[in-house]
C-alpha cells in the first residue's frame, strides 16, 4: 500500500508555491475520479439516528452535542478524508516511533474510529496487533478483520478497557471533546511503558502565506463564525495548537509536533501538494454543510436555508484558484516513560 513521495516536495515549514496560470487551466481539462466509499451500519435496536436540519446524527448519548452528522454523506467524507491523510504521510498510517524500535504493538487504541478505516488499515499492515476503534456512532462496518473490534462509548466516560495499549491513535477530533487535559491524562494512563500517543488534527482558521485570503472573503468569514460557534457549544475546535502543552502537562516525554499543509484546491505548483489539494476541495466543498449546520444552527441561531445561501460563496472561495490558502494539520505525538 506504500506510495512514493513526490520528487523533493517543498518542506511543510515553507510556502507552498502557486501553480502557473498555464498549468492551472491544463487542470480543468483533466478528470479527477471521487473516492466513493460505503459501509454497512452496525445492526441494533438500540443504535439508533436522530434527523437534525436534513442529516442525520447518533442518537447515543446526544446530550453530548457532537456537531458531525453521522450518515452515509458523512461516513463518505471521512473515507475521502483518509485518503488525504494517506496522500500526506506517503502511505503511512502514522508517524510516531511506535513499533519502530523493535518492540512490538500488541494492542492498538483508535480513539474516534468514526467509519473505522484507520483501524481496518492498520489491521491489515499490522497482523500480530490488536486494534480496538471506539467511536459514539455505529457507522463502522460489520466486516472487519479478525484482529479489529468495534466498540459504540463515550470517551469522555471514564475508561474501562483490562489492559494497556503500546499506541493510542487520534484523528480529526477537533470538536469532539470538551475536556482535553483530562482525555491526555486517560491516554496516558491506558498506555503500557514506553508506549505512543499520536494525534493529527486539523486547525483553524484557514491560512495564506501570501495574503490572497483577505478578512472579508466568505471563506474568512465562514472560518470565524464556527470557531464561535465552537466556544458557544464547548467543542473548541482550536484544540490542536494545545496539544503538545497538554501531553507535556499529563506526563508524555519525547513530545514532538509538526505543521503539515492541506490546500484548498489545486493551486500548488508541487504534484504532491496539488494532489492533496484536488482531493481537499472535493471532500471540503462536498461536505461543508455537513461541518457547517449544527455548529450555525445550535450555536448561532441561523436556519438551515440561511446557511445555504451563505455557504455559496465559501464554496466559490475553496474552488477559487487565485486564492493560496491551506488548511492547517497537526500531528503531535508522545511517549508514556518506560
Amino acid at each position: 500500500m506504500s506510495k512514493s513521495p513526490s520528487p523533493n516536495p517543498p518542506p511543510v515549514d515553507e510556502p507552498l508555491i502557486a501553480d502557473d496560470e498555464e498549468n492551472l487551466r491544463a487542470d480543468d481539462d483533466s478528470s479527477y475520479g471521487s473516492l466513493a466509499s460505503s459501509s454497512t451500519s452496525l445492526a441494533s435496536s438500540i443504535l439508533r439516528f436522530r434527523q437534525e436540519n436534513g442529516r442525520s446524527y447518533h442518537a447515543y448519548k446526544p446530550e453530548r452535542g457532537y456537531i458531525l452528522p453521522s450518515d452515509e454523506q458523512e461516513s463518505d467524507r471521512l473515507d475521502m478524508q483518509h485518503h488525504v491523510f494517506y496522500l500526506t504521510f506517503d502511505g503511512a498510517l502514522y508517524t510516531c516511533p511506535a513499533g519502530k524500535e523493535g518492540k512490538p504493538m500488541r494492542r492498538v487504541l483508535d480513539a474516534g474510529t468514526g467509519t473505522g478505516i484507520w483501524a481496518m488499515d492498520f489491521g491489515d499492515e499490522h497482523p500480530e496487533s490488536h486494534v480496538i476503534g471506539v467511536d459514539l456512532s455505529p457507522i463502522q462496518p460489520g466486516f472487519v478483520p479478525p484482529n479489529v473490534a468495534f466498540y459504540v462509548d463515550d470517551l469522555e466516560d471514564e475508561w474501562t478497557f483490562t489492559e494497556p495499549f503500546d499506541l493510542i491513535y487520534g484523528r480529526m477530533l477537533a470538536g469532539a471533546l470538551t475536556d482535553w487535559p483530562k482525555f491526555m491524562q486517560r491516554c496516558f494512563e491506558n498506555l503500557a511503558p514506553g508506549g505512543w500517543l499520536e494525534l493529527a488534527d486539523i486547525t483553524f482558521p484557514t491560512l495564506s502565506d501570501d495574503g490572497t485570503l483577505t478578512d472579508t472573503s466568505a471563506l474568512s468569514q465562514w472560518n470565524k463564525h464556527v470557531i464561535e460557534a465552537g466556544h458557544i457549544l464547548n467543542h473548541s475546535i482550536e484544540c490542536a495548537k494545545h496539544y503538545k502543552q497538554q501531553m507535556i502537562d499529563a506526563g508524555f516525554v519525547n513530545v514532538q509536533e509538526k505543521l503539515y499543509k492541506w490546500p484548498i484546491n489545486s493551486w500548488p505548483k508541487d504534484a504532491k501538494y496539488k494532489e492533496i489539494g484536488i482531493w481537499t476541495e472535493q471532500n471540503f466543498c462536498g461536505g461543508i454543510y455537513g461541518l457547517s449546520v449544527a455548529l450555525f444552527t445550535r450555536a448561532l441561531g441561523w436556519t438551515a436555508e440561511e446557511l445555504q445561501v451563505f455557504l455559496v460563496n465559501v464554496r466559490k472561495d475553496l474552488s477559487n484558484r487565485q486564492i493560496h490558502a491551506y488548511w492547517p494539520i497537526w500531528v503531535v505525538y508522545g511517549q508514556k516513560p518506560e
